[in-house]
């Protein structure tokens, strides 16, 4: 096939792509990493250098048009209306010529189409930043680390590249003069923000599908102990889903969150018990023996010092039935694909904290007393889908 014939065949599937929902999941992960290694194979180190040094300005593109409000005003005109920039900028209350040369970004990042001289309308991600969905959230937390990232060559030129393992003196400490933990506790804007990038990131299969929970919980008949306690679950949302698909298993569902975050939900099913618990703290008296101690997407904000303090705890609440399951993502030992590449910088970033492989997994849990039982995977790899890593106490 010519380049010519291979630019006609791309083109003419770009205009008719098949519906998101007809591909099989597999299918279109490939199609998406193919195209991502022909993009590589042809672009010349300019162009490369170039889409690179250049990627924080969509970042920032996308930030003006959340904050601006131009994905909402825009929205008002769908499906498929049109919208001049004068009229934009006067709903909007910005500068028409501001207004203009964002809405020049966005429509070249794909977001908007600019269907004539200075008119727009939406493509098809634009109602995806409008209000009412999460994604404006998700953006508005992560690029409150923009700065950290900025600064992150300067804190570890200044640490003579060591890498950061102080939770409490790190990249985001540096460059903000305080810890994003404190700072998400004391803004309820940003803790909704952070919750909702929690759920966006795991948005993949539920840890439940590829895990053989009635196989591994059928020995659980007691009522006296809990079934499974969520330490650290946020809203529930975990236990509750849980629940639903497994109603008829005995034993309590304990849910461990700090007490602000407790006293917001607002919802939540009455067979679940909630209890304010401090992670680095002993497991409380009514969570002891439990059969099972789930952490979904904990260990990878702390370094390898508090997951080892957070898994003390955990260990010391167990006994010989119980076991503990760990829900994160983990990176693969060798070729890491770009996008959790990312998410490790931005554990580092914020957290000082670190997105494990496998090996590093099994290293921390037989450090802090115990054995890794098997690491489940779903046979379909999507982002934010993740590890449930399996593990008893060390014999």
């Amino acid at each position: 096939m010519s380049v010519s014939q291979l630019i006609q065949k791309i083109n003419e599937v770009a205009a008719n792509p098949p519906a998101q929902d007809s591909l099989d999941p597999a299918d279109r992960i490939a199609l998406l990493e193919a195209l991502d290694s022909l993009r590589g194979a042809i672009e010349s180190p300019v162009e490369a250098t170039a889409r690179i040094a250049f990627g924080a300005y969509e970042q920032v593109g996308l930030r003006l048009g959340i904050d601006m409000g131009i994905f909402d005003c825009l929205a008002t005109v769908l499906p498929a209306g049109e919208m001049e920039v004068t009229e934009l900028a006067e709903k909007i209350d910005a500068n028409t010529l501001l207004v203009s040369r964002v809405m020049r970004l966005l429509s070249a990042m794909g977001l908007f189409k600019e269907v004539s001289e200075n008119k727009f309308a939406n493509g098809p991600l634009a109602p995806v930043f409008a209000d009412g969905s999460p994604f404006p959230d998700v953006v508005l937390h992560l690029t409150t680390g923009a700065e950290v990232l900025v600064k992150l060559p300067e804190y570890l030129k200044n640490t003579k590249y060591k890498n950061p393992m102080n939770a409490k003196n790190g990249p985001f400490q540096f460059a903000k003069g305080t810890d994003l933990h404190y700072l998400i506790g004391s803004k309820p804007s940003l803790l909704k923000q952070k919750r909702l990038q929690l759920r966006w990131q795991s948005s993949g299969d539920p840890w439940f599908d590829f895990y053989p929970v009635e196989e591994r919980f059928a020995q659980s008949s007691s009522t006296d102990t809990p079934l499974m306690v969520d330490i650290g679950g946020s809203l529930g949302n975990d236990l509750a889903a849980f629940h639903a698909r497994f109603p008829s298993l005995r034993g309590s569902l304990v849910l461990e969150e700090l007490p602000e975050v407790l006293d917001s939900i607002t919802d939540l099913d009455a067979s679940i018990v909630q209890v304010k618990h401090d992670f680095f703290l002993p497991q409380p008296k009514i969570a002891l023996g439990a059969k099972a101690y789930f952490l979904s997407t904990i260990l990878h904000d702390w370094p390898d010092k508090e997951g080892k303090i957070i898994l003390a705890h955990v260990r010391s609440a167990m006994n010989e039935e119980s076991v503990l399951l760990i829900n994160e993502n983990a990176l693969p030992d060798t070729n890491v694909p770009l996008y959790p590449a990312k998410l490790d910088f931005l554990m580092m970033s914020f957290f000082s904290g670190i997105d494990r492989t496998v090996k590093q997994f099994r290293t921390l849990l037989e450090e802090s007393g115990f054995e890794l039982v098997e690491a489940h995977q779903p046979k379909v790899v999507r982002s934010g889908t993740g590890y449930i890593f399996e593990a008893i106490l060390k014999r």
